[in-house]
């Protein structure tokens, strides 16, 4: 880097603190790539916003519920005798308290190894959803009872036959709840696969569930091919706060002077708290 001096008053937008950075005897090169990765969080936090609705930046309230997650909720701590100690975060965090890089990089790992986890059966069990379309949670319950009577309704000799207005009353029923999905045929025909479907569908609603805090709808992402790209993005992410915090220890004055605190992720993301500009 040539001139990191002026490349870093371009970043802050005006002269403001060079001389004090300067001064740190700190490295100003070194300074300037961990804002650049600042930066990248906040483009990538704002991606992940603006294409699913979701804000994975957690306020303090939020992370509070997210602590009903057991691998976000509970962290090792070791002392000096390597004894490790694990520790609650609900019995020992107050609501109010900021959210650390390091419950934020909690969230990321969690949330990278969910979505991991639906992508690999999607890609490995259903390569062709037929109900993602119009697919809801609360129509996971419903078809499943449907699935039961059909179920029940099949004869082992003599099939549907003796039973026919039934089962061609669940399969109005089920035409009216997805009348984008039944070009396949009757759900007799298709009733095979549509009891995998509903088992993977029940997987990603108690996920919605377990993430209800940040407001992911799993069905609308698949429906709209994103999984893949959620995924990469909350792994960048994570990926980019790990590389700040590693390369932040001997800018220790700098990043004081500038109000970044790694014990709040707002003076890293807030940009009233801290302005960045995208150079």
């Amino acid at each position: 880097m040539r001139d990191p001096k002026r490349i870093l008053e371009k970043i802050l937008g005006d002269g403001r603190d060079l001389d004090r950075l300067e001064a740190t005897g700190e490295s100003l090169e070194q300074l300037t790539e961990i804002l650049r990765d600042v930066v990248r969080c906040r483009r990538t936090r704002q991606w992940i916003t603006d294409n699913y609705g979701i804000d994975i930046v957690v306020s303090p309230a939020t992370f509070s519920r997210l602590l009903e997650i057991p691998q976000i909720n509970f962290i090792e701590n070791s002392n000096r005798m390597l004894e490790v100690d694990t520790v609650s975060l609900k019995k020992t965090r107050n609501l109010d308290d900021p959210v650390t890089i390091g419950n934020l990089n909690a969230v990321l790992r969690e949330l990278y190894r969910n979505l991991e986890s639906i992508q690999g059966r999607l890609d490995n069990e259903y390569p062709a959803l037929l109900l993602i379309n119009e697919m809801r949670t609360e129509l996971i319950d419903l078809v499943a009872q449907q699935i039961n009577s059909m179920k029940k309704l099949n004869g082992r000799l003599t099939g549907y036959i003796l039973n026919l207005g039934k089962v061609k009353s669940i399969e109005h029923n089920f035409e009216n709840l997805f009348p984008r999905s039944i070009q396949a045929g009757p759900l007799r025909k298709i009733l095979p696969v549509v009891k995998k479907e509903i088992e993977f569908y029940q997987k990603c609603s108690e996920m919605n569930k377990r993430w209800e805090a940040v407001g992911i709808d799993l069905f609308q992402v698949i429906r709209e091919g994103g999984l893949t790209n959620l995924r990469e993005n909350v792994q960048e992410l994570g990926n980019l706060l790990w590389s700040i915090v590693y390369n932040q220890r001997p800018l220790g004055q700098s990043l004081t002077i500038l109000g970044i605190d790694f014990t709040d992720t707002r003076s890293l993301f807030d940009p009233n708290r801290v302005n960045l500009n995208n150079v």
